[in-house]
């Protein structure tokens, strides 16, 4: 009977979960030059600064300042490796092998070189687009918070 059972545990654990492998996730993260995508991610954020930067009234040296801070935060006090480790757990959980293994084949094209080389370009210019609508809608948002701060006598 323990045979059985222990044959049984080791079928399973053999099966595994039918999710991606670590080793697969890497060469995927690897293609991808996950590192650059994460700066790209920062550089995308910039206009969130520059926002700030307009709202507190910097002038240029200031501004560029700020920046720096923001710059040497992200390059200095951002465990990096321990994001990209994180990220690398929910994609091995949210695909299967065979997933992760199409994806990075897609990544090694042509194609698919432009699209990550396209991306941070992109993403910082779509922030920009959302910045922008946020800030054309921004009455709205005071008008829709107004009754919040009434009744919670925030002013």
């Amino acid at each position: 009977m323990k045979k059985i059972l222990c044959s049984a545990l080791l079928c399973l654990f053999s099966i595994g979960n039918g999710y991606a492998s670590n080793s697969s996730v890497d060469k995927m993260f690897e293609t991808m030059q996950m590192d650059s995508q994460l700066n790209g991610g920062f550089e995308a954020m910039l206009p969130v600064i520059d926002q700030m930067s307009g709202q507190l009234k910097l002038d240029a040296a200031a501004k560029e300042e700020l920046t720096n801070i923001y710059r040497t935060w992200f390059n200095e006090d951002i465990d990096r490796t321990a994001v990209i480790d994180k990220i690398k757990q929910l994609y091995a959980q949210s695909f299967t092998e065979k997933e992760i293994q199409q994806v990075t084949k897609f990544y090694q094209t042509p194609v698919g070189q432009k699209f990550l080389q396209k991306s941070p370009e992109l993403m910082k210019l779509g922030a920009q687009i959302g910045m922008a609508e946020a800030q054309s809608k921004q009455a709205q948002l005071l008008s829709r918070l107004k009754p919040f701060f009434k009744k919670h006598n925030i002013e």
